[in-house]
């Protein structure tokens, strides 16, 4: 297991053991539960075949979740992580190996996912872990065809007109796991902070991208 798993999880459980308050029963009994994560991106590095090569700044992200709770330690949750980056790739020529292109830019994500959370402890703190499955639908921004004029009517200022052209845009499967912890600080409010790492399975990487997220969130219960 990762270091930064194993330190997130000894602590979490260090602190559920240490104090009273935070060992209490939980109250996470069946029912549903809302809420958004604050997401930091690392930046990440990718190879492909023929040459090509990417590289992603780190950024920041949103993430909604919906979920269920089945008993006080397991969860299925839904997702829809929305996440912009800048990147800079090196595309290489498959005719010439001398010819290559740079290109740069801020590509747009929306991944729809389900994950299955389990908490190692029944009460209001405890660490958990979480896997799950998605499918990412990625707009790289890079022009794609002619450039074309677009117009409609504005209510206030009458008709529009400008240029429109059409980007690359692909949709990959995607796959994760994950460590962190839980707090139940109320009846209907918790909090979780938490590390992932998701995997891209491109057709044409070396291998699959990885990306690391750190996670804030806030959820609602009930």
């Amino acid at each position: 297991m990762d270091s930064r798993y194993r330190w997130i999880i000894a602590m979490a459980a260090w602190m559920a053991m240490s104090s009273p308050a935070w060992a209490q029963s939980s109250s996470r009994g069946p029912g549903w539960e809302y809420g958004i994560d604050a997401v930091y991106l690392g930046s990440t590095d990718a190879s492909f075949d023929g040459g090509s090569s990417l590289s992603v700044d780190d950024d920041l992200a949103l993430t909604l979740v919906f979920g269920y709770r089945f008993n006080s330690r397991v969860e299925l949750a839904f997702a829809l992580d929305w996440q912009t980056a800048d990147y800079d790739a090196t595309i290489q020529s498959a005719d010439d190996p001398a010819l290559r292109a740079n290109v740069s830019g801020e590509y747009e994500a929306f991944t729809p996912r389900v994950n299955l959370n389990y908490n190692f402890i029944d009460s209001n703190l405890t660490p958990y872990v979480t896997g799950g499955i998605g499918w990412s639908f990625i707009d790289t921004n890079i022009p794609e065809g002619r450039v074309e004029i677009g117009c409609w009517w504005d209510p206030w200022y009458g008709q529009i007109c400008v240029p429109v052209q059409d980007t690359r845009s692909t949709d990959v499967f995607t796959y994760q796991l994950g460590a962190g912890v839980r707090w139940d600080n109320s009846r209907a409010l918790s909090m979780r902070l938490g590390y992932e790492k998701h995997w891209y399975d491109f057709d044409n990487a070396s291998s699959a991208p990885d990306f690391d997220q750190y996670k804030l969130g806030v959820i609602f219960r009930y």
